[in-house]
């Protein structure tokens, strides 16, 4: 009876052993998959779209204020993306690329555009041959004010590139576009918003619209209709691009922006590059 006595009590810590690791365990995936979700930062999400493989390269977030050199770093500061671990052959392109990154978000900033109240950074496309990325500066006075700044960079090769160096933009890929709506897809909610009406421009207007997809921002503010010292407006009422897994999605402002989204196989007869 007495071995009974004791075998019970030794079958009841080890049962409490045993649950507790697997308590444990249970909480460590519990604890994982909330690290996992979670947003990196407030103002920064991800899509999960045609992600790098990690032995290519992978994304960490610096703030401008801890950029050198930028003159403005007392007056605002936001989130941009850098890349890290690229293998030591690759460090000088992943230098390039930082560089470009830094210049494409920071270069243009000046005047009104410091009255900002809230800059989101969003990743639309992570992947071995192209990132692609927005910055939204929302500003909220009487009514609510977006600037979306639209940056792609070629991971190959360091660059940042523009729709014209990725499309044919001539009066037949315009053409293309007003005669195929069909394949234009459905822009998903809430990020896209609805589609263009492309067929009120002669295919030469409508050719003009893209053209004006490739201009940077300081572009922007040169041919604009005011200057950035005094108005946002040339920023606000913009056309420009931004790159999905397999997608290229065309902004083209009316009244608001507008995308047309088009799978990359509808348009590879007019693609300069390969496709991704």
């Amino acid at each position: 009876m007495e071995q009974l006595y004791i075998f019970n009590k030794k079958t009841i810590f080890i049962m409490f052993l045993l649950l507790l690791l697997l308590t444990g365990c249970e909480s460590d995936k519990s604890k994982n998959k909330i690290n996992d979700t979670k947003p990196i930062m407030e103002n920064i999400s991800k899509t999960q779209d045609n992600m790098a493989p990690t032995n290519y390269y992978s994304i960490s977030f610096v703030d401008t204020s801890n950029i050198k050199n930028l003159d403005w770093s007392d007056k605002l500061s936001f989130e941009i993306p850098q890349i890290k671990d690229m293998s030591e052959e690759r460090l000088p392109l992943e230098d390039a690329i930082n560089q470009n990154i830094i210049k494409a978000l920071t270069s243009w900033i000046g005047g009104e555009i410091f009255k900002v109240d809230s800059v989101d950074l969003t990743i639309t496309c992570h992947s071995t041959r192209y990132l692609s990325f927005v910055n939204s500066f929302t500003y909220d006075s009487n009514h609510v004010d977006v600037i979306n700044d639209y940056v792609t960079i070629d991971m190959l090769t360091g660059q940042r590139v523009y729709l014209n160096d990725l499309v044919e933009i001539n009066e037949d890929f315009a053409k293309y576009l007003q005669e195929n709506l069909s394949k234009v897809k459905e822009p998903p909610q809430p990020l896209w918003q609805g589609i263009p009406d492309l067929n009120k421009y002669t295919s030469f207007e409508l050719m003009d619209e893209l053209i004006k997809c490739s201009y940077t921002q300081e572009e922007l503010i040169q041919n604009g209709y005011y200057s950035i010292e005094e108005s946002i407006g040339s920023l606000l009422f913009r056309n420009s691009f931004f790159l999905r897994d397999g997608m290229l999605v065309i902004i083209i402002y009316q009244g608001g922006e507008s995308f047309v989204t088009l799978n990359v196989n509808d348009i590879e007869h007019y693609l300069k590059v390969n496709k991704w």
